[in-house]
């Protein structure tokens, strides 16, 4: 067996946003280098590396965005490297996705950053891009080469994220968690990936998609047989294989029965951090698995539907019930995202199907990759946007995002109670927001597939899931924070003014060094209540909020990009990712 392996310039114009990435990664951590440290053995807590990184990062997201749009509009779309990686509209729309909820990933992490007085930024937005890099990968992947590749990719430095507050006990068990059960997968998805080559001799989608093609003989008149009559079932080899690819994508996405480590993951880790992962790890994946089993296994379709659709069915209504019962804000979105990772699997199935269309069969990835692509990028900012006004609540011991926690935020932040509030009922899908958008059209692909049990399903576990998203809008607006019971003794009582005013004048001092556009706030008057041998113990607690203009500014994109998918813009992406679908396909 020969090989010959050839690089042009093209090729590497092809991959162009993801090399801007990598430049930025290395100028990042040589930026990191020069910054001033405030104290000796304190790395990276100058006031100047709170802005300077960040906005390092943001560049290079800016320069890998430029590149993507260019070629959109003036690439070829053959794929690079001896058609390892794809440059079609399909990659470069999941590059859209996954550009954007990586810069508001890092435009989240500034203030979170500062509030909890985390070190070790240069390594952080490092890695927040090298994942990036991941994904795109992933996403971008026409080789199970590729697909490895990419996926180790995102995998390794999502696993120094999730525990990254390593004075954070919950953290680190995010990352210990995330990285034993993701290795795991992995290996499912490497036996997988194995067992393909056996079955076919290729590890090129084009390859394998082209032997399945010559196994199968169409019938007269039909190009796309019949989805019920063509099977596989005298290969096992390719049986195992594709079962095994369907777990370790299935992990990736957090489809339930392999859901169980992503409520624990997401309270853990830091709070943008679960946001990006919430939004870019499940787009890139789905994208991934959508590209695999709709376009390169589509010939063996009625081999893995059966499962894909009793998945679907089961992620949509186990992740919509397991969240009615969740006390806290960030498991509850956890297992939030369970339940639209399953909406989005109703594509993977709806591209398991032949649909006629105008007195013609066409293969439903058509649809059902397009209905695929614009849900995740409404996601993007309905998910991003509500962890973005988590990571403001929470706090350095990962406390504050519980119900207790947040009962009666609107008579203390109404600001940020509304914009949470604005979040939930565009993930519960209200019009005229995004939510309501991407699930109509995600809905209408499954009745045009012939699937109205998926339609009936998900508008059923959609209006469940209302109640969640209610319920905790309810504890912000319509109950109010609950007394102390425990009475402050006349000594404590006494004290009480003497230290409000002396944590009001370190936070002057603090807010006399930093930029104007923070708001900070102090405030001692909080009690809390421990329970040691029996004794009741009060200790006042200083609170220290800070909330920059990175921040805001990445809400305020939330928030109008969330408008603008539920009212301007839907019929226009649904065209550009109809046609993005159509060169997958190709």
């Amino acid at each position: 067996m020969s090989f010959t392996y050839t690089v042009s310039a093209a090729d590497w114009g092809r991959i162009a946003p993801e090399l801007a990435l990598a430049c930025m990664v290395l100028i990042v951590m040589l930026v990191d280098l020069l910054l001033p440290r405030a104290e000796k053995n304190m790395k990276d807590s100058g006031p100047t590396n709170f802005w300077v990184l960040p906005s390092l990062s943001l560049l290079g997201l800016a320069g890998a965005f430029a590149a993507t749009i260019v070629l959109y509009i003036a690439g070829d779309g053959q794929p690079a490297f001896n058609q390892m990686i794809g440059s079609d509209q399909g990659s470069l729309y999941a590059y859209i996705i996954l550009l954007s909820a990586s810069a508001l990933g890092i435009m989240l992490s500034p203030g979170y950053l500062r509030r909890i007085n985390l070190p070790h930024q240069g390594e952080y937005y490092a890695l927040m891009l090298l994942a990036t890099i991941g994904m795109m990968l992933l996403a971008a992947a026409t080789s199970f080469l590729t697909v490895f590749l990419g996926l180790e990719m995102l995998s390794l430095a999502l696993y120094i994220l999730c525990g990254f507050v390593t004075r954070r006990r919950s953290s680190q068990e995010a990352g210990m968690k995330y990285f034993l059960l993701s290795s795991f997968a992995s290996a499912f998805l490497l036996y997988g990936i194995a067992l393909i080559y056996g079955a076919t001799g290729n590890t090129s989608f084009r390859g394998i998609e082209q032997f399945l093609l010559n196994q199968i003989k169409f019938p007269v008149g039909h190009p796309i047989p019949n989805p019920l009559s063509f099977s596989l079932h005298g290969s096992p080899l390719l049986l195992a294989a594709m079962g095994l690819l369907m777990v370790g994508f299935a992990f990736k996405v957090s489809a339930i029965p392999f859901q169980a480590w992503t409520p624990d993951v997401y309270e853990g880790a830091p709070a943008p951090v679960t946001g990006f992962m919430s939004v870019a790890t499940k787009a890139a994946a789905m994208v991934a698995f959508a590209r695999i089993f709709d376009v390169v296994l589509f010939p063996v379709r009625s081999d893995w539907l059966p499962v894909i659709l009793t998945i679907t069915i089961l992620t949509i209504v186990g992740g919509n019930i397991l969240a009615l019962v969740q006390s806290n804000v960030k498991r509850l979105l956890a297992y939030s995202s369970i339940a639209h990772a399953g909406y989005l699997l109703i594509g993977i199935a709806v591209g398991g199907a032949v649909i006629t269309v105008k007195g013609q069969l066409v293969p439903g990835g058509v649809f059902g990759i397009s209905a695929i692509l614009f849900y995740l990028l409404s996601y993007t900012f309905l998910n991003l946007g509500a962890f973005g006004i988590v990571s403001v609540l929470e706090r350095a011991d990962n406390s504050g995002t519980d119900l207790n926690d947040i009962r009666g935020l609107w008579y203390r932040q109404p600001v940020l109670a509304g914009l949470l509030a604005f979040f939930l009922l565009a993930l519960a899908g209200f019009p005229p927001m995004a939510g309501f958008a991407a699930k109509y059209y995600l809905f209408y692909t499954a009745l045009l597939a012939g699937h109205p049990e998926l339609l009936i399903i998900g508008v059923l576990a959609s209006v469940l899931g209302m109640y969640y998203y209610l319920r905790i809008i309810a504890v912000m607006f319509m109950e109010r924070e609950k007394e102390s019971a425990v009475p402050i003794r006349p000594a404590l009582q006494a004290a009480i003014p003497a230290l409000a005013a002396s944590s009001s004048k370190r936070a002057s001092g603090r807010l006399a060094g930093t930029s104007s556009t923070g708001v900070t706030t102090a405030a001692a008057q909080r009690t809390v209540t421990r329970a040691k041998t029996g004794v009741a113990v009060e200790q006042t607690v200083e609170k220290e909020t800070y909330i920059g203009w990175m921040t805001w500014t990445a809400l305020g994109i939330a928030v109008a990009g969330t408008l603008a998918m539920g009212t301007i813009l839907p019929f226009w992406l649904v065209d550009l990712a109809q046609r993005a679908a159509q060169m997958m396909l190709k």
